[in-house]
């Protein structure tokens, strides 16, 4: 997303709401939800699915149970999702042992092969379960949504909730296509992006990291979007406030890559006490494999240090896998 795109969604964070031209209704706003709004919803979703249930539908659990007694779906599978959750979990721990480029890497490489299987054993699963009483309730809270989300051009209720319900398709398409969209807008990366943007994070150093300040209005009425991106600026700022280093120009406006750099110059800290406390000379016997690049991404890079090499790589046939790497980390 565009540094102009950060801005307009920031624009509709702060105001609580989008705004939208349809070919059919016109200008519309669709509203962002708060705690109110959800608690709504959560009495809601019960009747959706209670009627569901009442009405025949299978729940979750009864397919499940009827795929395995069928054996088609099995405790196997079952395990090789645990397992692949469990690797995910294991990789993420160990990608924030690790200080040098070239393992973080790596880290990175395994984790989207690992949740891209995941994702492969999951809809496998879901395809089977097929339609069921919570999700028939996942969809009519999703309309129910749309209905309370959707607003004329001014805030007005657009619609009653039976002509909401009468919608020819062709109309109901066009708001769940804009509603699908809006909402794309504020997934989690995006909103990151926001929060180490160069804009926000001017406003939000100025607020002493007071909601009430930034946003004007009791936490209780914030929107969930507003929450989500005071967290992530409070998050973002703590990470450089909390480093002996200035981060890399490149890396500023990228979260991930600030949260990898942040981490590591935790780790390479904890190792070089480390090597303190054991009363060993240099720092260099600890940094295994650093590369004068990573020495000065992490603010190391001291023409007096020397980089004495992997000897742990080198008993690997000179690579460390992601097992080696998180056994060297405790993991």
């Amino acid at each position: 997303m565009k540094g102009g795109g950060l801005k307009v969604t920031f624009s509709e964070v702060l105001r609580g709401f989008s705004a939208s031209v349809l070919p059919y209704f016109g200008e519309i706003r669709i509203k962002h939800f708060n705690n109110f709004d959800s608690a709504e919803l959560d009495v809601k979703n019960k009747d959706f699915y209670d009627n569901a249930v009442n009405k025949g539908l299978p729940t979750r659990k009864d397919r499940i149970d009827y795929l395995l007694k069928e054996d088609i779906w099995t405790d196997e599978k079952n395990k090789e999702i645990l397992n692949t959750r469990t690797a995910i979990e294991g990789i993420k721990k160990t990608k924030s042992k690790v200080f040098l480029q070239a393992h973080i890497d790596q880290a990175n490489a395994e984790l989207r092969k690992q949740k891209l299987n995941l994702i492969k054993l999951e809809v496998e699963k879901e395809e089977l379960i097929g339609f069921t009483a919570e999700a028939y309730a996942s969809r009519r809270i999703n309309e129910h949504y749309m209905f309370n989300a959707i607003l004329g051009g001014s805030g007005e209720k657009l619609f009653s909730r039976q002509e909401f319900e009468e919608l020819e398709e062709e109309k109901m398409t066009e708001l769940i296509g804009a509603y699908n969209k809006n909402t794309s807008k504020f997934n989690s990366n995006a909103l990151k992006l926001v929060s180490v943007s160069g804009f926000y994070s001017n406003l939000f150093h100025l607020c002493s990291d007071n909601a009430y300040i930034f946003y004007g209005k009791p936490l209780v009425e914030l929107t969930f979007y507003q929450i989500e991106l005071f967290g992530y600026g409070k998050y973002h700022k703590s990470l450089i406030e909390n480093s002996e280093h200035k981060p890399p120009e490149e890396i500023t406006q990228d979260p991930q890559k600030l949260v990898e750099w942040f981490e590591s110059g935790k780790n390479i800290k904890e190792v070089l006490d480390k090597s303190e406390n054991a009363g060993k000379e240099g720092t260099a016997t600890s940094l295994v494999g650093a590369s004068k690049q990573d020495l000065k991404r992490l603010g190391l890079d001291n023409p007096n240090e020397t980089i004495n090499l992997a000897k742990k790589a080198a008993e690997k046939g000179g690579r460390l896998s992601m097992d080696d790497l998180m056994k060297l980390h405790g993991v």
